[in-house]
């Protein structure tokens, strides 16, 4: 029987800095705890990874791509984001989280 395997989700620092640019972009549109909510859900998708990064192909994406060379991508909340990730031994990189509309 083939066991599941699990990952160790790393957040790049630019991924950090795009979750605090999301978080404030919804807190001005909507309320500042509105943005807490929002990242909250990016957090959760991004901890999901840890056991189905290996479910995903490598992005055919030139974008995502030029970001890392294995790049996989997947569209969250309602795909108006994508993260940009990649495995590495027993670690899942979080490399970017950008706007959908960049990856076409």
């Amino acid at each position: 029987m083939q066991t599941m395997k699990t990952y160790t989700v790393i957040v790049s620092r630019k991924a950090v800095s795009d979750i605090d640019g999301i978080s404030t972009y919804v807190a001005k549109i909507y309320r500042p705890d509105s943005g807490h909510k929002f990242v909250n859900r990016i957090l959760g998708q991004l901890a999901s990874l840890s056991y189905t990064a290996d479910i995903y192909q490598k992005s055919p994406y030139t974008f995502a791509r030029n970001i890392h060379p294995d790049a996989k991508s997947v569209p969250i909340i309602h795909h108006r984001w994508t993260v940009v990730f990649h495995t590495e031994r027993q670690y899942v990189m979080i490399d970017r989280i950008i706007p959908s509309k960049m990856m076409m």
